[in-house]
């Protein structure tokens, strides 16, 4: 007879566990992440939002100060005694002398133009009459709504692209009137351009539109002149009668409306390029934006702002991410706990082994960490000692020609200071000030041999920094009577370090006197010309040449071919290194007639 085991299966019971466990753990990662990415993302948008407000309100100050300022103008041409007598009696004699007092009016104030018309809407005198292809003199403009507003009202504001110049502008205009009666109208024509160009160049995303949604002013060109929806029928008329958008098509601009999330802003959609055809019958590339608007009432203009939603996303997905991990990280310290427990489960187990193991290991690890700490000590150390070694020998090195530059200079000034020459004096002791300076800096610029540091990055003149050198080494080269010609222009111009390019400098021409000893013929050729990656200097010597042997070490550290005591080798490994940090290189050649050539290749400063 068989029997069939009714056991349940630990392994099978496991794995269901498990699958359990984690489920559970992806629910609740998935869960955990939604809701943070909804509450950072109302946060964010919240805040996105409270700035699109301050903005706006920003905005809406500057252009009724924008206009405000102008409101003044259009009263006083009204009052002004030679207006009222050209309306009344219309003679050349008054037409030029209102052309010329309205002409320094607008002067004065800065509009874009101040003139009168008559009660028929002919322009009778203007402030750019001298101008012969703009000149309002003469034009009829009764059908402009300014004219027929400050004919019905008494004012009139109005923004429309001028019949005459073509320009856009904003209208106010005030009706003139004698004894109660209309004689004519005065307009000032303000000019909003600027207002514009301030919103690019903040690199932001303002629109102000009309009543009828036509965008006229907005920091990005091609959304002007554009209706947010597609203008009907009557309202092209009435707009073609007025010539309001003289010359334009009034396109639509393609925007669609999305959900109202935040305080009445709303998640709206307009197409990258608005002049791909027609964004309403094609498919276009669309762009996502938080549009929150405020209406202008005294202007009849509501005004936009466009945030992008791009970064809201970001922060509500980087939370999400954090919240998604933070509760993995906490199924792992409970896995880990778990673990613990199984592992002490385990250790109870086998106390006494595990005990003397544990204390085995504990011994060992104490030891090896007492090891270890002290090794550490020894080698920072040897690490402090040995840059306090380079940077001794460094200094030693780099101050040698300064010093010997000041002893000159010294005793010089000794002699000039017996001779009664001051100036001389003065000169002299304001180059060993100088030098006694340069040592300072020289001190400090000399551990980055060691340990890499900041450089200030300007722009450096070559023929200066060179001239410098050599007026260091000036001693020297006369007296081992080294010939140096000089065809380093004027506008050579690198990226670096004035006081670390001379220290260069000094260094190999140093070098390329002490490769000249012996030879008969001593000559110094230094030249730079401009080449693609700037500028390309060139130190050349008529000496003995590289040897073969040396080429590969030439820049090491400490490698030198002189004898003992006559240099450390420090000097070409050091300049080696602070050309490296101005972003050039420096290699050496031999020249085919005899002679070394040290090539230094430094970006050029205008990349700065």
């Amino acid at each position: 007879m068989a029997f069939v085991s009714t056991s349940p299966d630990p392994r099978g019971a496991r794995r269901r566990r498990v699958a359990l466990i984690a489920l559970t753990l992806a629910a609740a990662t998935a869960l955990t992440g939604w809701v943070a990415y909804h509450w950072a993302e109302t946060g964010a948008r919240a805040e996105l939002a409270l700035n699109g407000d301050q903005r706006l309100g920003l905005y809406a100050s500057s252009i009724r100060n924008a206009v405000g300022r102008y409101d003044y103008l259009p009263v006083l041409v009204a009052r002004d005694h030679e207006v009222l007598g050209l309306l009344e009696t219309p003679t050349d004699a008054r037409r030029d002398a209102v052309n010329r007092r309205l002409e320094q009016a607008n002067l004065s104030a800065g509009s874009a133009a101040l003139y009168v018309v008559d009660a028929k809407g002919v322009a009778l005198a203007a402030s750019n009459w001298a101008d012969p292809a703009q000149s309002f003199v003469g034009q009829t403009y009764d059908f402009r709504p300014y004219f027929r507003q400050a004919v019905e009202e008494g004012a009139g504001r109005y923004f429309g692209i001028g019949v005459t110049t073509g320009l856009p502008g904003y209208f106010l205009s005030q009706a003139i009137r004698l004894d109660g009666r209309l004689i004519g109208v005065a307009v000032v024509k303000i000019d909003l351009e600027p207002l514009q160009r301030d919103w690019a160049a903040g690199g932001e995303r303002v629109l102000v539109t009309d009543g009828h949604g036509i965008v006229f002013l907005s920091s990005h060109p091609d959304w002007k002149y554009r209706a947010l929806r597609p203008l009907p029928g009557p309202v092209r008329e009435g707009l073609a009668r007025t010539r309001q958008y003289d010359r334009t098509e009034l396109a639509a601009l393609g925007l669609q409306d999305g959900p109202e999330v935040e305080s009445g802003a709303r998640l709206v959609s307009l197409p990258d390029d608005p002049s791909e055809g027609d964004p309403d019958t094609r498919p276009v590339r669309r762009r996502s934006f938080l549009m929150q608007e405020r209406p202008l009432p005294e202007f009849g203009w509501t005004i936009r702002f466009l945030s992008d939603p791009e970064p809201v996303r970001a922060r509500a997905t980087g939370a999400a991410i954090l919240a998604a991990m933070g509760v993995l990280l906490a199924a792992a310290f409970l896995a880990l706990g778990h673990q613990r427990r199984q592992t002490l489960r385990v250790q109870r187990e086998a106390r006494v082994t595990l005990e003397r193991r544990v204390e085995e290991r504990t011994a060992e690890l104490v030891a090896a960490n007492r090891v270890l700490r002290e090794a550490q000590e020894e080698l920072v150390q040897a690490g402090k000692l040995a840059a306090l070694g380079q940077m001794s020998a460094a200094l030693a090195h780099e101050i040698n020609q300064p010093l010997a530059a000041i002893r000159t200079f010294v005793a010089s000034t000794r002699l000039l200071a017996e001779r009664g020459e001051t100036g001389l004096v003065r000169d002299n002791l304001a180059m060993i000030g100088d030098l006694a300076e340069r040592m300072a800096m020289l001190s400090g610029h000399l551990k980055d041999f060691a340990r890499k540091g900041p450089a200030r990055v300007e722009a450096v003149p070559v023929a200066r920094a060179m001239d410098r050198a050599l007026a260091l080494l000036a001693p020297r080269l006369r007296e081992d009577g080294i010939d140096v010609i000089q065809a380093i222009p004027a506008g050579a111009r690198v990226r670096g370090d004035a006081v670390r390019l001379e220290q260069v400098f000094v260094n190999l021409l140093r070098n390329a006197a002490d490769a000249m000893d012996g030879v008969a013929d001593r000559r110094l050729d230094l030249a730079a010309r401009p080449v693609a990656e700037g500028w390309e200097i060139r130190i050349r010597d008529s000496g003995t040449g590289i040897a073969e042997a040396h080429r590969s070490r030439l820049f090491d550290p400490f490698f030198t071919t002189k004898e003992v005591g006559q240099g450390l080798g420090l000097g070409l490994s050091l300049s080696y290194g602070i050309v490296r940090d101005f972003g050039g290189t420096l290699r050496a050649e031999n020249n085919p007639d005899g002679g070394a050539c040290f090539i230094l290749l430094l970006p050029d400063a205008e990349e700065i």
